[in-house]
């Protein structure tokens, strides 16, 4: 056999593109480039690297709650100014939840067939569709931060989310096929590449944060996707209430200010840092 080394051209998408450009001007650094052919075609992995830098301190605290009634929900804190959280956002997993239940039932009546061939393809297809909107969640969110002024993300460790969820057969199975960690892996790397540091804060931080009422600090009582202060009569959307004291917990133990109980907000809608300074791979 002769060995012999040969060029070829390589077609870039126009994202993909800019990533190379700002490579060969030393933006970011080539890590390793991996071929591997799919249906015939080649395709060329590009792994890069780039150091970000923070700001020791941030001024907006963006806290993201994740959760199977609403995927994710976002509030801000000022941190000059934490009694009076930002209207926050949500962003369901309904979409999500429909193509799971589809490709599930497709997958049974494949299985039923012994087609396997087919139920791995299935696998991938339905895979990618699940990313582009995990994506397009993740991006609105990083806009939704963009938006304040030196935005820092703070969000709980749900490392083991999953080992302590045990409801009902029905329930565990739509809580299941959410792909919570994957939002949050997502989530971090398009915050780091828009420079804003991400915290997680572990689970001992953030217990009862949906429960607690955000404005005195007891344990309310929980009605559908309100809590119900019993003390000070405070009725408010359960998850915006997380995200409201994830951020002032997360105050509270990096030092920032005052994170005394809040006054309500003018709204009616419902640690574990990263370095200072890193690398990271896209």
């Amino acid at each position: 056999m002769i060995k012999k080394r040969i060029s070829l051209p390589i077609v870039f998408g126009e994202k993909q593109k800019q990533r190379i450009e700002e490579a060969l001007k030393n933006e970011w650094k080539f890590a390793t480039v991996e071929m591997v052919k799919r249906n015939k075609e080649w395709y060329a992995h590009f792994t890069l690297k780039k150091t970000i830098s923070f700001i020791n301190k941030p001024e907006t605290i963006v806290a993201i709650d994740i959760g199977e009634h609403n995927l994710a929900t976002a509030t801000k804190i000022l941190i000059n100014n934490p009694n009076k959280p930002i209207k926050g956002k949500f962003w369901k997993g309904a979409e999500i939840k429909k193509i799971r239940g589809l490709y599930s039932h497709i997958r049974r009546n494949l299985m039923r067939k012994r087609l396997l061939k087919e139920v791995k393809r299935l696998g991938g297809k339905e895979r990618r569709k699940i990313n582009q909107l995990l994506h397009i969640i993740a991006n609105q969110i990083i806009d939704y931060a963009k938006q304040s002024s030196n935005p820092a993300i703070v969000m709980e460790d749900i490392t083991h989310i999953r080992e302590k969820f045990n409801k009902s057969r029905k329930l565990n199975k739509r809580f299941h096929s959410l792909p919570f960690r994957k939002l949050q892996k997502y989530i971090k790397y398009k915050a780091l590449l828009n420079g804003i540091q991400v915290y997680y804060l572990q689970k001992n931080l953030v217990k009862n944060s949906s429960k607690t009422c955000r404005r005195w600090g007891h344990v309310a009582q929980v009605k559908g996707r309100e809590i119900n202060c019993p003390n000070c009569g405070l009725r408010y959307n359960r998850d915006l209430n997380a995200c409201i004291n994830i951020a002032h917990r997360l105050m509270r133990f990096m030092g920032w200010g005052s994170c005394e109980p809040p006054e309500p907000a003018n709204e009616e809608i419902g640690a574990k840092p990263t370095l200072n300074a890193g690398s990271f791979a896209l």
